[in-house]
Parts: C-alpha cells; sequence; structure tokens
C-alpha cells in the first residue's frame, strides 16, 4: 500500500469512520485497515524507513580504522593531502567528498581555524598606559564606570 494510501487510510479512521467503510473507500480488505493503524499507533507514522536503504559504502570498517591512523600521523593534514593517500592505501580511488563524508564518520571534523585580527602596537602602547594611569584608582571611582569594549567613561 502507497505511503499517500495508507495516510488517507488513518485519517479516515481517525475521522470517526467505521473499519468498514474505511475498507470500501480505500479499495483494500479490513484486515489491511487493521494492519495500517496498528502500524501507526505503534509507530506513530504511516511510512516505513528502511534501515539500510540507499547504497552500500565502498569504505570498509578496516578503511576507516586506517583513516583515522593516516589523521594521527599527521594532524593538520588538508583534505588535498589526505585523499591520494586514501587512494594509495585502499586500493581504489575515493573523491575529495568521499573521504570528508568518511572523516565525519569517525567523528574527525575537518574545519579551518578561523584567522583573528592582530591587535596593533599602538593599540597595545595606548591600552597599557591606560592600566598604568588607573592602577590606582579607588573603589569608588570603578564604581562609578561604565566599561564596554569600545569605550570607558566616567561618571
Amino acid at each position: 500500500m502507497p505511503v499517500v494510501q495508507r495516510g488517507m487510510t488513518t485519517g479516515t479512521r481517525f475521522a470517526g469512520a467505521p473499519l468498514s467503510r474505511t475498507a470500501n473507500l480505500m479499495g483494500v480488505s479490513r484486515t489491511t485497515v487493521s494492519r495500517v493503524m496498528i502500524a501507526y499507533k505503534k509507530l506513530e507514522k504511516v511510512f516505513c524507513a528502511k534501515q539500510n536503504s540507499g547504497r552500500k559504502s565502498k569504505v570498509t570498517n578496516r578503511d576507516r580504522r586506517s583513516l583515522k591512523k593516516i589523521i594521527a600521523r599527521k594532524r593538520k593534514t588538508t583534505l588535498p593531502q589526505i585523499t591520494p593517500k586514501m587512494s594509495t592505501h585502499f586500493q581504489y580511488t575515493v573523491s575529495p567528498k568521499t573521504t570528508q563524508r568518511e572523516l565525519c564518520a569517525v567523528s574527525l571534523y575537518v574545519k579551518a581555524d578561523l584567522s583573528k585580527p592582530l591587535v596593533p602596537q599602538q593599540n597595545i602602547t595606548k591600552t597599557r598606559q591606560w592600566c598604568q594611569y588607573h592602577q590606582n584608582s579607588s573603589q569608588y571611582q570603578w564604581q562609578q564606570s561604565i566599561c564596554s569594549d569600545e569605550s570607558f567613561t566616567l561618571f
């Protein structure tokens, strides 16, 4: 029974239609309607998601362990450097996308570090001077100040 028809069957039953009438409307037997409703109540969905659907993986568990060893030797290896190593080690060609997918499968997420702006020497000097100037400020003065990333104001 197609997923759409299963959805219509459960909807008709929840709308209050009797079992026999639902079976007649859908053109199926009463047993089929009963089985669809039992499956819906058990799984709370009208479709059956197959566990191993899709294409089988080209990379085996042994290959994944080997991939972990390749990465462990040099942690900062880039994806374009890893892919040829995988291809020679596994004796079949592997695309960069497959390499990336398998790295994620073994919980190794390749991400570039964020480049952080350098603090100019002039700002370092100004900050140091400000700290030295306010080093001996009293507790009352600090309570009257507002600090933020951009400015400093005394009231």
